[in-house]
């Protein structure tokens, strides 16, 4: 006597080591249901722009609203710029007596621009980082700023919660 194998019970059986393997997982700490929220808090996140060209060097300004993009995903809702900080991309030399490193202005791009802009935003604490709009956020985290006159690519140098 052949016995042939039940496509529907063979899926059920699938079903239920996957649904078993998961409940195991999630227990033990491995699936990204179980990120205990420990509070919400204004993080102050640093964004360092490199190399920025633009002939108006005072394009962001504190008070401003700027939009964010994570992971080429927009968040929802306008940010305020809370400081900026900028200086003409500079470039190094060796001293001439070549024991310590000199920086000047770069005379080959004198619209490029480094900034550091600091943006505020409500974020929930987790105990691996902050998330904020959904999003979790990291330093070293590729971003982007957009307002009606900028769209720019930066990285998150620095997140800091608010006292």
């Amino acid at each position: 006597m052949k016995r042939r194998i039940n496509l529907l019970d063979s899926a059920l059986l699938v079903i239920l080591l996957v649904s078993t393997a998961g409940y195991c997982l999630a227990q033990k700490g491995f699936a990204g249901v179980d990120k205990v929220i420990t509070g919400k808090t204004k993080v102050n996140m640093q964004v360092f722009l490199s190399g920025f060209k633009t002939v108006n060097a005072d394009i962001f300004k504190e008070g401003d609203p700027t939009f964010l993009t994570i992971r080429n995903n927009p968040v929802e809702g306008a940010m305020t710029i809370t400081a900026v900080k900028h200086w003409p991309k500079q470039v190094s030399f060796l001293s001439p007596d070549g024991k310590k490193a000199v920086a000047f202005p770069d005379p080959t791009q004198p619209l490029a621009h480094d900034y550091v802009v600091t943006i505020t935003e409500e974020a929930e604490g987790t105990k691996d980082g902050y998330v904020i709009k959904g999003n979790k956020i990291k330093v070293g985290n590729t971003v982007e700023l957009e307002s009606m006159t900028y769209r720019v690519q930066g990285v998150v140098v620095g997140l800091t919660a608010q006292q």
